[in-house]
């Protein structure tokens, strides 16, 4: 009876979560069409809405002191009941953001991010960062929620571990999530930063509404995230979208290939800042951007999204490869599928992928799935 009573209760919360994210996603937005979304009836969905009111999980502003009699007034997630703090590094930068519940930027802070050999160090330098974050919220005396890492590399997600960055040389073996849960006294969720990127741009960029997308981002190295319905793949092992060290295939032999890192990334062609105007060598230029475009065609021809998008100030419309890219991806794109898979570039900024770890943190700590048989839930 005790585990029955608890299934039920879990699938209680269970239901809360399901609207609360829908909210997130989707508000302001009206109880009937939260209802219609999610297939859930007026009674019950009203049980549950004022039952978050009550919280302070959602706000509804009401018209007056009645609730009967007025107009339908939609539904958010309330700003004030706490803030997360989200992290993203890569081999050549850090970026903090404090994020409120209901996704609006508090603080935000850049800084470089030099040559670290030595493990300890690179790790002393990603939790005073975090503290920078942390700082900053206690100043808006908002109350902390959790922090999201969006790490370079391999990630092991269930122990929120960086198994290794080939870009960052003392990356190895880093148990993120207990290094900062044990710093902070705070939740923490690791994920890997391209995928943190890629949902931030699901989920208020140029892949807003689509169900399925694929998302490359150029930055200090090479990345790759396949989405379907707001969540990566992730692959079996937990690696899918590791593009990054991917060999390029060329008319040199094998030994000497090169891969994707070392061809289509900033390091590749020594861009120093993501901020001024880049300017590079059309015989670094043109192969960099030829090599994408045809990975981008072959992608749209095996996996059929609704579009790729593009990230990264190498590759903004008005970058040195877009051009490039454009053409070799016409070029190669399957007739019937060019009008249906288009590129497009990236919607959200430099700071996305910080953003994108905070809601990743959200989704963990209010998950949309159970799982009866450890009677937890998990994402």
């Amino acid at each position: 009876m005790v585990l029955q009573a608890d299934t039920v209760y879990k699938k209680m919360e269970l239901r809360k979560n399901l609207l609360l994210q829908e909210i997130f996603q989707n508000g302001p937005i009206g109880r009937s069409e939260l209802g219609r979304n999610l297939r859930m009836s007026k009674s019950r969905l009203c049980e549950v809405v004022l039952e978050m009111i009550d919280v302070g999980l959602i706000t509804e502003d009401l018209e007056g002191t009645e609730r009967r009699g007025r107009r339908p007034v939609p539904l958010s997630t309330n700003p004030d009941y706490g803030c997360f703090i989200g992290l993203d590094f890569e081999a050549k930068r850090m970026r903090v953001v404090v994020v409120d519940f209901s996704g609006q930027v508090l603080f935000q802070k850049q800084q470089k991010l030099k040559a670290i050999k030595r493990r300890n160090s690179l790790i002393n330098k990603l939790l005073a960062f975090i503290d920078e974050g942390t700082k900053a919220a206690k100043k808006s005396k908002a109350k902390i929620l959790g922090i999201g890492i969006a790490a370079p590399g391999t990630i092991h997600r269930k122990t929120g571990t960086l198994v290794h960055h080939d870009l960052i040389e003392a990356a190895h073996n880093i148990p993120l999530r207990q290094l900062v849960e044990a710093h902070t006294g705070l939740p923490c969720v690791v994920e890997n930063n391209i995928r943190c990127y890629a949902l931030r741009e699901w989920s208020s960029g140029a892949a807003k509404n689509m169900s399925n997308f694929v998302f490359i981002a150029v930055r200090s190295g090479f990345g790759l995230a396949i989405m379907a319905d707001g969540k990566a793949l992730n692959g079996s092992h937990g690696l899918s979208g590791e593009a990054g060290s991917a060999p390029a295939p060329s008319n040199a032999p094998v030994s000497q290939w090169k891969t994707l890192n070392d061809l289509v990334s900033e390091k590749a062609l020594n861009v120093e800042s993501e901020e001024n105007a880049i300017d590079i060598p059309r015989a670094k230029a043109k192969p960099a951007g030829e090599i994408l475009g045809a990975m981008t065609a072959t992608l749209a021809t095996l996996l059929d999204p609704q579009a790729i998008v593009l990230a990264g100030a190498l590759l903004k419309p008005e970058g040195p490869l877009w051009n490039t890219v454009n053409q070799t991806y016409n070029r190669f794109m399957l007739a019937d599928v060019k009008d249906g898979v288009q590129l497009i570039p990236s919607e959200v900024g430099p700071f996305a992928a910080a953003i994108g770890a905070t809601q990743r943190c959200f989704q963990e700590l209010y998950s949309t799935r159970l799982n009866l048989e450890t009677q937890s839930f998990r994402n």
